[in-house]
């Protein structure tokens, strides 16, 4: 007898919530689910969909089998532990909470519930990751001494002007966490956390500011973990973008995966191979696997892998307020503003191991 299509909640369909509220309509057209109600604080005009400003009193009414939240960072808990409370699953998105004592929280009420938390880091839906990560573990690359990230993006004014929690390091007392590693390109730190090792033993970060904000749009820091070293490097002030990556330096060979793309490439003594993978929605992964024990964390991406990025975030959260980047070492204009250069200096971080107080010819740090 198959099982009956699971009815959805979705909590936030503004910014990336857009995304999920497409994906679940499509899902919903071709009969894999059923979307039962929307909450958000903007009422997002969707006929036929039961709707209400306050995500609790939802959920509460309509007893979901699964609840797919895409909120504010700071939110995700409060909303999280009532989808539990209820009977939902839990589609979450990244990053899911913002302290190690939060995420033990949380996993501690999803398994008292007996439910599954799947965290929205969409890299993990990836075959391309499933190849780079069965190449690393089978030994393809040797003993892998270093895994890097690279982000080079550009984001204008109004990208800090789109909420009020945007570019915050805290409202109103509670921690946001909107920095450019533990937002923006919180899919290639928490991939390259899991391709280097399983515990975080120390985090060293320098972050930086280009734009008059609280927290960071420029930053690097160095990892360590019971593994190889974690370099992370990235800026939302480039003058030229390009496609994020991880890169894995072993002993045999490199590997570096274009994550957005689904693109490995893979250089050993054998030569070169270059793959290009395909994708596994997370939300598919999770309806896939509802009747299966959460114990067994048979998640592409299950709230218990996600601690090393948690620790990651607290240990940028406590350490020191960014770093404001002289005007002068800065072009701004009508829709903001870059660093010249910053590209060449997260290339050399990223080649090196080092941050970027370390690289020679940066004169604004």
């Amino acid at each position: 007898m198959s099982r009956p299509r699971p009815r959805v909640v979705l909590i936030g369909v503004h910014g990336h919530g857009r995304v999920h509220l497409e994906g679940l309509l499509e899902r919903e057209r071709d009969g894999v689910l059923e979307l039962c109600g929307v909450a958000d604080r903007r009422d997002p005009e969707l006929a036929d969909h039961e709707f209400d400003t306050d995500p609790v009193r939802l959920l509460e009414k309509l007893h979901p089998d699964i609840a797919v939240i895409s909120t504010p960072i700071h939110t995700h808990l409060e909303i999280a532990e009532a989808a539990l409370r209820v009977g939902a699953h839990l589609l979450l998105e990244k990053p899911p909470v913002t302290s190690v004592a939060d995420h033990s929280r949380l996993l501690a009420a999803a398994t008292n519930a007996g439910r599954h938390c799947q965290v929205g880091f969409q890299a993990f839906g990836s075959s391309a990751v499933d190849q780079l990560i069965a190449k690393v573990r089978g030994g393809e690359f040797g003993e892998v001494e270093r895994v890097a990230m690279s982000g080079c993006w550009r984001r204008g004014y109004e990208y800090y002007s789109r909420s009020p929690w945007a570019g915050k390091r805290r409202l109103d007392g509670v921690t946001v966490a909107d920095g450019v590693l533990t937002n923006p390109f919180a899919h290639g730190v928490a991939l390259a956390l899991r391709l280097a090792g399983e515990y975080v033993r120390s985090v060293m970060a320098e972050p930086y500011r280009a734009y008059d904000i609280e927290t960071d749009d420029t930053a690097c820091a160095r990892i360590t973990t019971d593994g190889a070293s974690v370099t992370l490097a990235a800026t939302l002030c480039a003058e030229w973008e390009s496609e994020p990556y991880v890169r894995v330096f072993g002993t045999r060979g490199t590997a570096t995966i274009w994550y957005t793309e689904d693109r490995l490439l893979s250089i050993t003594a054998a030569g070169e191979d270059e793959q290009v993978g395909h994708r596994v929605a997370l939300i598919d992964d999770l309806i896939g696997h509802l009747d299966d024990d959460p114990a067994r964390d048979v998640l592409r991406c299950p709230l218990r892998s996600t601690r090393a990025f948690t620790e990651v975030l607290e240990a940028i959260q406590r350490g020191p307020a960014p770093r404001a980047i002289p005007v002068d070492h800065l072009r701004v204009g009508e829709r903001g503003r870059t660093v010249p250069g910053i590209e060449d200096a997260v290339a050399r971080a990223v080649a090196t191991g080092r941050v970027f107080s370390e690289l020679d010819g940066l004169s604004w740090v």
